[in-house]
């Protein structure tokens, strides 16, 4: 039976959303769209600014023309608490709940009564024994941003079916459905932070976040060259990481915050091979926003060694041929809108 399927992914710089027909075996895109998302959004807790901001994703649903009230929304990976638990024994359903909680709190520096405790069992032995193991996904996503979240929702009017992180999505939008994807670290440039995530067979092995994104670049340039945020911002689009380009003082404004981030990334790569050496990362995804700097991409395959590519969250989703130049412009910055959208209930 054919069935659409929402995602809205509620940035800070802005806000996306992408409505998907699910039919039989195919995916089609049926509706997307983009709008700046009002300041400070949802970083504040004033009734005003959250009302401010339902009103941009009313705006969105308008011009996007999607009726579906049901919506799959993503938290920030900043705001909430991932951690892998790889050293456990053969544990049965019942096991893993009681020492889920225990472990849990060692990572978690909040009380357990304030978060929504959640997990995925990623490898389980079939049988107990000395070298049997499970390997479990915890996120404990604080209750009091999960309930800001669904009053911005009612405020659109709309609901939310299914509450995940941004990594889950960007994860199942970029590997998950693809078979021949080899071990990669999908790194998710936003405007305020950048998130990390080791994935080896679909499954998310790693997560980090860091607190540099698109607007410490931005700031980088506006003090280098004394411009506005805006010109800053545009130089940043135009120049990016082309040392060619205006003697290449755009490059040296941006390369120490660009090699904050590639230097996170060469440690949760490290941080993933001495647990799984095995295994290695093979290539990076780079998603969001940031993604479609000129000369990131390059800048980053020589700093790691690897193969680097932009994402794209469209390559099995069915669409019309003469929007397909355009959503290839900003495919990176949708990877969780769609990654959201293919989440099956």
């Amino acid at each position: 039976m054919a069935k659409i399927t929402v995602g809205l992914d509620i940035g800070f710089s802005s806000i996306k959303v992408v409505s998907l027909l699910k039919e039989k075996e195919q995916i089609k895109l049926v509706s997307l769209g983009s709008i700046s998302a009002p300041q400070p959004g949802m970083l504040s807790d004033n009734d005003s600014d959250l009302e401010t901001l339902a009103d941009a994703i009313k705006q969105l649903f308008t011009a996007a023309k999607i009726d579906t009230r049901d919506v799959i929304v993503a938290l920030p990976e900043s705001k909430v608490f991932t951690r892998i638990i790889d050293d456990l024994p053969y544990l049965n359903d019942g096991e893993i709940a009681s020492t889920i909680r225990y472990a849990a709190e060692e990572f978690i520096p909040m009380s357990l009564n304030d978060v929504n405790l959640n997990w995925q069992v990623l490898v389980r032995s079939n049988i107990k024994g000395k070298d049997a193991r499970t390997v479990v996904l915890v996120i404990a996503s604080p209750k009091n941003i999960v309930a800001k979240y669904i009053k911005v929702l009612g405020l659109a009017g709309l609901h939310p079916k299914i509450i995940e992180t941004e990594t889950i999505a960007v994860t199942r939008g970029l590997v998950e459905n693809n078979p021949f994807s080899p071990s990669s670290l999908i790194m998710q440039l936003g405007a305020t932070t950048t998130d990390f995530a080791t994935v080896s067979k679909g499954l998310i092995w790693l997560t980090r976040s860091i607190s540099t994104g698109g607007l410490a670049l931005t700031r980088s340039l506006a003090q280098h060259f004394n411009f506005e945020a805006s010109q800053a911002e545009q130089y940043k689009r135009i120049y990016g990481l082309a040392e060619d380009q205006l003697e290449g003082k755009v490059y040296e404004a941006l390369k120490p915050i660009v090699d904050i981030i590639a230097g996170e990334a060469r440690r949760v790569i490290q941080a993933f091979q001495t647990k799984y050496p095995a295994d290695p990362v093979k290539r990076i995804v780079v998603s969001g926003g940031g993604a479609k700097m000129p000369g990131f991409v390059v800048y980053l395959a020589n700093f790691l060694g690897l193969e680097v590519q932009e994402a794209d969250p469209w390559y099995s989703i069915i669409k019309e041929k003469d929007s397909m130049t355009k959503l290839s412009q900003d495919a990176p910055s949708y990877s969780v809108a769609v990654g959201l959208a293919l989440r099956d209930e």
